[in-house]
C-alpha cells in the first residue's frame, strides 16, 4: 500500500513541529539562563553596596568618635590654659595688692579713718579674691585620681566613698589592656563616680557591685545595685544646663563624643549603669 502526499505532508509538519518547539525550548533555556545571571548578579551587587554601607556606617562612626576625643580633649587642655593663667595672672595681680596694702598701712601708722577703713578694706577684697582665684585654678587643674591608672583610680574612688562600710558588696577592678587617652579615663571615672552618687543618695540598696572588666576588645565598666531603681528614660530626656538632676545625661552626651555605649537599666529588681568603649591605644599628640 503506497504512502499518500497526506502521510508526506504529516510526516513533514510533524519534523517542523518538532524543530520549532526544540527551538523554542533552547531560547527558553537561554532566556532562563540569562535571568539565572541577572539575579546572581543582581544578589552580588546587593552585597556590595550593603558592604560598602558598612563600611561607610563603621567610618562615620570612627570619625564621629575621633572629632569627640578631640573636642574633649581640647575642652581638657583649655581648662588647663585657664587654671595657669588664674595662678600665674590674675592670682599674682592679688597678691600683689595685698602686698601693697600692707606697705600703705605700715608707712601710714595713724591714717584718717576713712583711709584707714578703705586700705583695710582693699586688703580683705584682695585676700576673698585670690581665694577665689585659688579655687577655680585648683578645680580646673586636673585631679590627683588622673595621675593614677583607671583601675588604680577606681579603687581610690572607692575607698574614699565610704560605701564599703555601709554596703554589702563586690568590688573587681582589672586594669586595662593599654594606657588610657585622659578623655576616656575621664569618661569611665565620672560614670563610676555618678553611680555610686546616685546609690548612696536614692537607691535605698543593700547590695552593690562595682566591676572594671576588659572583655574582648572593649573595656567594659559595671555599677549595680538592688535598690528601688527610677525612671531611667525620664532622666535621660533632661537636657544637660537646664538644672538639677542632669549627670546621667550629661554622662550620655560625653560617651556619644567619645563613640562609647552607655546602657542604664532600672526597674524594681536595681540598677545597672554599663559603659563599653572599644580600647586602642591612644594617637601620639
Amino acid at each position: 500500500m503506497g504512502i499518500g502526499p497526506g502521510a508526506s505532508e504529516g510526516r513533514h509538519s510533524a519534523r517542523a513541529g518538532t524543530s520549532h518547539s526544540s527551538h523554542i525550548d533552547a531560547r527558553a533555556k537561554e532566556l532562563t539562563w540569562e535571568l539565572v545571571q541577572l539575579e546572581c548578579s543582581r544578589v552580588e551587587r546587593l552585597r556590595q553596596l550593603s558592604a560598602a554601607e558598612r563600611q561607610l556606617a563603621s567610618t562615620v562612626r570612627q570619625k564621629s568618635a575621633e572629632a569627640g576625643r578631640n573636642a574633649i580633649r581640647q575642652i581638657e587642655v583649655e581648662r588647663q590654659r585657664i587654671a595657669r593663667e588664674l595662678h600665674t595672672g590674675v592670682g599674682q595681680t592679688l597678691a600683689a595688692i595685698r602686698i601693697q596694702t600692707e606697705i600703705v598701712s605700715a608707712n601710714l601708722p595713724d591714717p584718717p579713718p576713712p583711709v584707714r577703713q578703705a586700705v583695710e578694706r582693699i586688703g580683705i577684697l584682695a585676700d576673698e579674691g585670690l581665694d577665689q582665684v585659688r579655687g577655680i585654678s585648683k578645680r580646673l587643674h586636673p585631679p590627683p585620681w588622673q595621675q593614677l591608672p583607671l583601675d588604680a583610680a577606681l579603687r581610690r574612688l572607692w575607698e574614699m566613698s565610704g560605701l564599703g562600710g555601709k554596703f554589702e558588696h563586690t568590688v573587681r577592678l582589672q586594669a586595662p589592656r593599654c594606657e588610657l587617652a585622659v578623655e576616656v579615663k575621664s569618661l569611665y571615672y565620672r560614670a563610676a563616680q555618678e553611680a555610686l552618687a546616685n546609690i548612696l543618695r536614692h537607691s535605698r540598696a543593700t547590695r552593690i557591685q562595682l566591676i572594671l572588666q576588659n572583655v574582648r576588645d572593649k573595656l567594659v565598666l559595671q555599677v549595680r545595685d538592688n535598690g528601688v531603681g527610677f525612671d531611667a528614660r525620664r532622666v535621660l530626656s533632661r537636657v544637660p544646663g537646664s538644672g538639677d538632676g542632669i549627670g546621667l545625661p550629661s554622662l550620655r552626651e560625653q560617651a556619644r563624643a567619645l563613640g562609647a555605649k552607655l546602657l542604664i537599666k532600672s526597674g524594681g529588681l536595681g540598677t545597672t549603669l554599663e559603659l563599653s568603649l572599644v580600647i586602642s591605644p591612644p594617637s601620639p599628640s
